[in-house]
């Protein structure tokens, strides 16, 4: 697992294809592929958010997309939309947003990140 530690701060996109656990601020965007992300509870994104699974226990602003599942702890703060099979929400998590659990539009944003990923890649 890669640590993004809680002194770094990244503006910018950040893309792994490795389990990463965020405890410093990013701006941007994040991407990870077949992996695990994990926002600590340092961690501060204001970026849009796409993994195969996705804990978050720090702050997020902005969309959290993942393939499988999404669990937000009691610690965690989201203001954004969530999309995924599975979300979780413990009881004393704050989050604003809306949640699509709808397995075509999740399936579709899937398919639009691999699509974008092979076109970069080219």
């Amino acid at each position: 697992m890669t640590t993004i530690g809680s002194t770094v701060h990244i503006v910018g996109d950040v893309r792994s294809d490795e389990d990463l656990l965020i405890e410093g601020r990013v701006e941007g965007s994040i991407q990870i592929g077949n992996a695990a992300l994990t926002i600590g509870p340092r961690g501060r994104l204001e970026a849009d958010v796409r993994g195969k699974t996705i804990t978050v226990r720090g702050e997020v602003r902005g969309t959290i997309s993942a393939a499988e599942r999404i669990d937000v702890a009691a610690s965690a703060s989201v203001k954004g939309d969530l999309s995924a099979n599975h979300v979780i929400i413990a009881e004393g998590a704050t989050f604003n947003g809306r949640i699509d659990m709808g397995r075509r539009t999740i399936a579709a944003k899937v398919a639009r990140y691999r699509a974008e990923e092979e076109r970069k890649r080219q």
